[in-house]
């Protein structure tokens, strides 16, 4: 199965992790807020004493669930905020590892529709979404499953072929109701596909999608295959790292600090900056990479500030630089080094190359080996169309720069007619 163009294209989307755990809204800093009802119930760890202090030993997980009121909630102003940041497409949590669905399903009472928002948190969202031209992909992460509301604990047949069927059946389930344009599972890491028999999900969804006329596209997350099956692999955090230019799409997923769910133990100095997140895109983009970055919304469904800036921040640079971003292709290698030991990063379209320079020079000009333009081709400044001298000099390019260079954060040099006919591979 083919990659779709659309998602090479995309670059740039909005992963979300919002769900009961967004109640409590606490981890140790450095962890993952959304696993506090796995945390709650370990013997001696940080979340259970927290627990216990705030909430009381006898307050369950699914007490949170009437907590959860998403009161101040507006999918639109989300899906608005999504657009200003520049991405392409969203991807919700559908169900995360604890068995609690953000849609009305069919399936269980247990779901947003029926208990807490009382919404359809993934319809309202999607349909915002796609109203503004984004895809979308609610995700779902029951492969491995630490609770279920219903039992207040594990599903107790987890991993049976009755588990292995009410889970197909959700995930069916989304399939039928959303139509979604991307298929992004978790979950997998502790079995097999073959015990999770995610085949014949895929086939379905597969099936399902050409019966829509729709190009679709699959995470690698079906079952201890990461980085083996999918129409694109994933990495997050320090998990299966790939940081590298590979053939194969892949996709970078991280939040903008150490957690995915919202976390109110987190302080400002554990997120990154607006620089470190646009850097980060632009070396995901020239490694065959989209960066699916994640906001963890509070209880109330109010986008915490500093996450709000972050991703306006990421807006308003790609508002000037997105032609280098947005349907490009990597290049015949991803990074060099100037001989000034400046960082530089390319993408490439239509015969352009587009070059980064992850810091500032400290000269008036930058010297790169083994770049060879034609003789004839311009190098300009992306943000001003401004013109810039070059010369060739024994394999090394130099390029006289302005004092002050435009763009915050990553400058962008385009170069016309593609030098890379002396470096060719296939592409």
């Amino acid at each position: 199965h083919e990659t779709p163009e659309w998602f090479r294209d995309a670059k740039f989307g909005i992963f979300i992790h919002w769900g009961v755990y967004s109640v409590p809204a606490w981890a140790p800093r450095g962890m993952y807020a959304e696993w506090y009802p796995y945390y709650m119930y370990q013997k001696d760890h940080p979340v259970t004493e927290y627990h216990r202090e705030v909430w009381g030993e006898e307050f369950q997980y699914k007490d949170f669930i009437p907590l959860w009121q998403a009161g101040n909630w507006d999918p639109d102003e989300w899906a608005d905020l999504f657009v200003q940041a520049g991405a392409r497409y969203v991807i919700p949590v559908g169900e995360h590892h604890d068995g609690f669905p953000l849609w009305d399903s069919a399936l269980t009472e247990w779901n947003a529709a029926q208990m807490g928002p009382k919404r359809d948190l993934i319809r309202e969202l999607g349909e915002s979404v796609r109203a503004r031209g984004l895809k979308y992909g609610p995700s779902y992460h029951g492969l491995l499953n630490y609770y279920e509301p219903e039992f207040s604990g594990p599903h107790p047949d987890f991993i049976s072929d009755e588990y292995i069927e009410f889970m197909h059946a959700k995930i069916r389930e989304i399939i039928d109701l959303f139509e979604p344009d991307v298929l992004w599972l978790d979950g997998d890491w502790m079995h097999p596909l073959e015990l999770f028999r995610t085949r014949e999900l895929v086939a379905y969804y597969y099936n399902r999608a050409e019966e829509w006329g729709k190009e679709v596209a699959i995470n690698d997350r079906w079952g201890q295959v990461r980085g083996i099956f999918g129409d694109f692999f994933t990495q997050e955090y320090e998990y299966d790292v790939i940081d590298r230019l590979i053939d194969h799409k892949w996709e970078n997923t991280r939040g903008m600090g150490q957690s995915f769910g919202y976390n109110q133990n987190e302080p400002l100095e554990d997120h990154l900056t607006v620089e470190e997140l646009v850097k980060l895109l632009v070396d995901n983009v020239s490694k065959n990479a989209n960066l699916l970055l994640n906001v963890g919304p509070k209880a109330d469904g109010t986008i915490p500030e500093i996450q709000k800036n972050l991703l306006l921040g990421i807006g308003d640079w790609l508002q000037v630089h997105g032609e280098a971003i947005y349907e490009t292709r990597p290049w015949v290698k991803a990074e060099a080094t100037s001989t000034a030991g400046d960082e530089i990063r390319f993408t490439w379209k239509e015969d352009t190359l587009y070059l980064f320079l992850m810091n500032e020079p400290q000269s008036d000009r930058i010297t790169i080996p083994d770049l060879f333009p034609d003789e004839k081709a311009e190098i300009t400044l992306l943000a001003t169309g401004e013109s810039l001298e070059w010369t060739l000099t024994d394999s090394h390019l130099t390029i006289f720069l302005p004092e002050n260079l435009p763009g915050e954060y990553v400058c962008v040099l385009s170069i016309s007619d593609d030098p890379g006919y002396l470096m060719r591979r296939s592409r």
